[in-house]
């Protein structure tokens, strides 16, 4: 039977463990948040600006920003090469950003199985806003620019924009920890 030699680190190709960590994040990611989205649609409006509910959605941010150490470890696992920080935040940043689009993706194709979800989430949202105990000329402001920010959050753009930097930065990051913990140490002569 014939031994696999490692790959240089040179020569291997750390798409597929990008490719793969970002589909898997992006989708489960894109789950956690919609569980947030629904839970926060079908709860009782609170008065509170904050709510148990929208911790979800922050954890599956914080969730999502563990991609790029499971493409790093894939990539150690499947190549056994070193990885160098350069190179580990270099395939966490690429995994963020495939990330991102992959939730972009799945968040446009959910548009069309469900169009009113984002106008239930500002419903909801508003609801809450309503209850909460301030003056009426703050507390319609206060709406105004929650339901702008909700929708203009919508647009594949703003998701870009905003979904690029806090994904890429975060795996970036987890990503130069995978490359400390799984990358195999180079042996100088």
């Amino acid at each position: 039977m014939e031994q696999l030699q490692p790959v240089q680190s040179s020569n291997a190709s750390y798409w597929t463990s990008v490719t793969v960590a970002s589909f898997l994040f992006g989708i489960i990611t894109f789950a956690i948040s919609l569980l947030s989205n629904y839970a926060m649609i079908n709860s009782e409006p609170t008065g509170s600006p904050f709510s148990p509910i929208q911790l979800i959605g922050i954890l599956a941010c914080l969730f999502g920003a563990f991609g790029g150490m499971l493409a790093t470890w894939h990539y150690a696992k499947e190549y056994e090469v070193s990885i160098k920080l350069g190179k580990g935040a270099l395939i966490g940043f690429l995994t963020g950003v495939g990330i991102t689009i992959v939730t972009i993706i799945l968040s446009q194709i959910w548009q069309i199985i469900d169009p009113d979800m984002v106008e239930n989430m500002v419903d909801s949202t508003v609801a809450s806003l309503e209850a909460m105990d301030l003056p009426s000329g703050q507390k319609q402001t206060l709406i105004d620019s929650t339901v702008q920010g909700i929708k203009s959050q919508q647009s594949i753009g703003t998701q870009l924009l905003w979904g690029i930097p806090i994904n890429g930065i975060l795996n970036l990051l987890t990503g130069m920890i995978g490359a400390k913990i799984f990358g195999k140490e180079e042996h100088t002569a």
